[in-house]
């Protein structure tokens, strides 16, 4: 892609003001209205930045200095805002843990980080490694300050924040996301889908997650009202529609998986209010459903480049004739198309994205080797600038939108998380059980992909047993790396140049371990047992088998239910987490009555 397919930002536009200067700004021009909204009570700006200026007070009184770490480890909650936004006035850049990692890896990645401090509640507390200083956050009642001290303006080159993705050597690594990209991020946001004081938004994602930050700061630092739903909200794609247009949400962003399932979903166009809605994480297979009441967006871009680099608008694009572009650069980002040395790819040909402006991150936490590698000279800058290499594969179109074709290598992402099978290798091959390992992605007949795991035993005379090998890989790994499902195989096979051939692996069929021993299925039993199978990768499921030990989570778990009610049978994705065993669901299906 040459010059004339990028975009870029006005030379003589004014620098956008970074994130805490924004937010300020908001609560200083309507300090009464609805900052963050939870669970039938709500914060005020005026509120907000209170409670925030607690967490500034204490962190400086703790020496913290420009530029240090403070690690956040708290669950979906205003007091989570309010610590970000406490650690940013303070001069500081935020990591986002989840609550919910295996303490061996949050140990990892605090150690990493090298976190100045830890702010958290108490359960968060129990949980952490000794040796850093702990603070715990909860709301402070009174009538304090209704204002921040103004913190000392950020260089837009000093990280705002730290998000940790997959690594392929089993160890994560953080991507230091700069004030300038947030900044940049946060103004086209806001000029896009015109984000102002009116506009409710909904915060989903966990804070180890750069979606954490794409729901927030948009949405505070244009006077928005953050709405954070009750957990039960996520486990169905019927409970999600329902919430998001009860709760009068007007701008939405949702992972590709999703927000997949959420679309689908039948719209009342005379009772929501949204009026963008995003998609992105992962790949978007075909457009969205027709004569929706609301303008639907696919959008793109690694964690290297501040959440977002490309956006595209089906109302304005027209029908897609393959799968949906990622469409074109956002202002302020640069994107090429570059063959194996360097040279930009004409429209219809394939090259490796590369990606530049604002939003490039300062790089990998203490990895210069791999910062060097991904983070490149940019030729076509005329000055000093970096570009960030994808890894992705994409087609520049005519009319200069892009569309994804697949990896350079062997990453991928599920359900919006960046994973390299390479991390969950590594965890495999640590246990006594295991002699070799690999993982790939399985493309089931019906529903999205799953990451399979498989393994060759370390005793040939005493293979691992498959839902217990995952059981302890999920002691060890986070949620969204644990794999679906986990194959035993004498040997894995080979290509003809002798090397793991990864493409007949994930061609194989599920896993066809054998059902839990407990008798014959009931009828029921039996058709529940056949909607597993189609989303999960197993082959057949008995009565005392776990859907969730079997590889399910909150999404296959919506589709279960969406298969379910095409079949006559009244099923909730929150049934599954109640009842998780077969029969007792069957039995508890039963008594309500659920079958048509």
């Amino acid at each position: 892609m040459g010059d004339n397919r990028n975009i870029d930002a006005p030379a003589s536009r004014a620098a956008p003001p970074p994130v805490p200067r924004a937010v300020l700004r908001q609560a200083g021009r309507r300090p009464d209205r609805a900052a963050v909204e939870y669970g039938g009570g709500s914060w005020t700006y005026a509120e907000l930045v209170r409670q925030a200026d607690a967490v500034r007070t204490r962190l400086v009184a703790s020496g913290l200095r420009p530029g240090e770490r403070v690690a956040l480890m708290l669950d979906r909650s205003p007091d989570l805002v309010a610590a970000a936004l406490g650690v940013l006035l303070a001069g500081g850049t935020y990591v986002g843990l989840d609550v919910r990692e295996p303490p061996a890896r949050l140990a990892t990645m605090l150690a990493d980080a090298d976190a100045r401090a830890v702010l958290t509640d108490e359960a968060g507390a129990a949980r952490l490694p000794p040796g850093r200083p702990v603070f715990l956050v909860a709301a402070e009642p009174g009538n304090g300050a209704t204002t921040a001290v103004a913190p000392d303006e950020p260089s837009p080159a000093q990280p705002c924040y730290v998000t940790y993705t997959s690594g392929s050597t089993g160890t994560p690594k953080g991507v230091e996301v700069t004030h300038g990209g947030a900044a940049n991020l946060v103004r086209w946001y806001g000029e896009r889908f015109a984000v102002g004081e009116g506009d409710r938004m909904p915060q989903l994602a966990r804070p180890s997650f750069d979606g954490w930050s794409l729901e927030v700061w948009p949405c505070l630092a244009h006077g928005a009202t953050l709405c954070i739903p009750p957990d039960g909200v996520l486990r169905s794609a019927e409970g999600l529609t329902r919430w998001l247009t009860d709760e009068r949400i007007t701008v939405c962003f949702l992972t590709t998986a999703l927000g997949t399932e959420v679309l689908a979903q039948p719209w009342d166009a005379s009772r929501s209010r949204l009026r963008a809605f995003l998609v992105g994480g992962e790949q978007l297979r075909a457009d969205p459903p027709a004569h929706l009441p609301f303008a639907v967006y696919n959008v793109y871009g690694p964690t290297e480049t501040a959440m977002l680099a490309t956006c595209h608008d089906f109302a304005t694009a027209g029908a897609s004739t393959g799968p949906p572009p990622i469409g074109v650069p956002l202002t302020g980002v640069t994107a090429h198309v570059l063959d194996e040395r360097l040279r930009p790819v004409a429209a219809g040909g394939t090259g490796e994205l590369y990606l530049g402006g604002s939003g490039v991150a300062q790089g990998y936490l203490s990895r210069p080797g791999l910062t060097a590698a991904r983070f490149v000279a940019d030729p076509f800058a005329g000055g000093p600038a970096r570009l960030y290499r994808t890894g992705d594969v994409v087609r520049p179109l005519p009319g200069g939108a892009l569309e994804f074709v697949g990896r350079a290598d062997s990453q991928v992402k599920l359900r919006g998380f960046r994973i390299e099978p390479g991390e969950v290798e590594s965890a495999a091959r640590a246990l006594p059980s295991v002699g070799d390992a690999v993982a790939v992605v399985h493309e089931p007949a019906s529903g999205s992909a799953l990451l399979v795991l498989h393994v060759i035993p370390a005793d040939s005379a005493a293979p691992p047993e498959p839902n217990a090998l995952r059981k302890e890989l999920a002691a060890v790994l986070p949620d969204y790396l644990t794999p679906a499902g986990v194959r035993v195989l004498a040997a894995f096979p080979t290509n003809g140049h002798g090397k793991i051939d990864r493409a007949a692996l994930a061609a194989l069929r599920p896993h066809d371990e054998s059902p839990s021993d407990a008798g014959p299925l009931t009828g029921l039993e039996g058709l529940l047992a056949e909607l597993w199978c189609e989303v999960l990768p197993i082959t057949a499921a008995g009565r005392d088998d776990s859907f969730f030990d079997l590889g399910g989570d909150s999404l296959t778990a919506m589709r279960v239910a969406a298969k379910a009610r095409r079949r006559g049978l009244r099923l909730g994705a929150e049934d599954l987490f109640e009842h998780e065993v077969l029969s007792e669901l069957a039995a508890a299906l039963e008594e309500a009555g659920a079958q048509a």
